[in-house]
């Protein structure tokens, strides 16, 4: 089993990205995670992540992509720029085109059906939480991998034909994971975008005037199929 996954993971790695923005020329704010969907360079990700970025730096976004992999598992990175193309904050997903796609390892994931997911079955998710602190740190870029379970699926109660707008899995995503891909394990296909992570209080916080918040193992994915319109 852990083989066979490691395979998968390995098949899609390059073609996750970083979010991000330089508000100042020496530093890169990371604000979240994309995916390549299209053979020319297309990155769907969540729309909060474009609504969240500072109006004067929305056209300036960026894209850091996987370049080069050597034989020993050293990966090396570039930013492109990232053009906004269209976004749906209903379903909150976004779609850009990245520059220069050609030149990087990024190649489009393979959709599943979200219909048909049921409650228990296994998935992963992989993008760059807190990857700017990260490679402040020293650890350099890190893409994170988390395994989940579906734990419930929602369905919108107002719209008539009721389409499922949550995937809620055990699993906690943090800052930076939002636009990544949520993948079934089987059959190694996106069957959501990482959302939202559900986080309470911390204790710390009657302390402090700081908002800390403790994350709470429980994440939110839009299902794939809410943004196939947009594709």
């Amino acid at each position: 089993m852990h083989s066979s996954l490691s395979n998968k993971i390995e098949k899609v790695r390059s073609s996750i990205i970083a979010i991000g923005f330089s508000p100042t020329p020496n530093q890169m704010t990371i604000t979240g995670s994309g995916f390549c969907v299209s053979g020319d360079g297309k990155i769907l990700t969540v729309a909060h992540v474009y609504n969240q970025t500072p109006p004067q730096f929305q056209s300036k976004l960026m894209g850091m992509v996987m370049v080069k992999q050597e034989p020993n598992g050293l990966e090396h990175y570039t930013w492109l720029p990232l053009s906004f193309i269209k976004k749906e904050d209903k379903n909150d997903v976004s779609l850009f085109q990245i520059e220069g796609s050609d030149k990087t390892l990024l190649k489009p994931l393979e959709l599943g059906n979200s219909d048909e997911i049921e409650i228990g079955q296994d998935t992963y998710f992989l993008g760059f939480p807190y990857a700017a602190q990260l490679m402040n740190e020293g650890f350099g870029i890190t893409l994170v991998v988390n395994r989940a379970i579906i734990s419930n699926i929602k369905q919108d109660g107002i719209d008539l034909i009721h389409p499922r707008n949550w995937f809620v899995i055990d699993a906690i995503s943090n800052p930076g994971n939002s636009g990544c891909p949520l993948i079934d394990v089987e059959t190694n296909k996106v069957i959501g975008v990482m959302s939202i992570a559900f986080r309470t209080k911390s204790q710390v916080a009657k302390y402090s005037d700081l908002d800390i918040r403790e994350p709470m193992h429980i994440a939110g994915a839009k299902p794939i199929n809410l943004a196939k319109n947009i594709l």
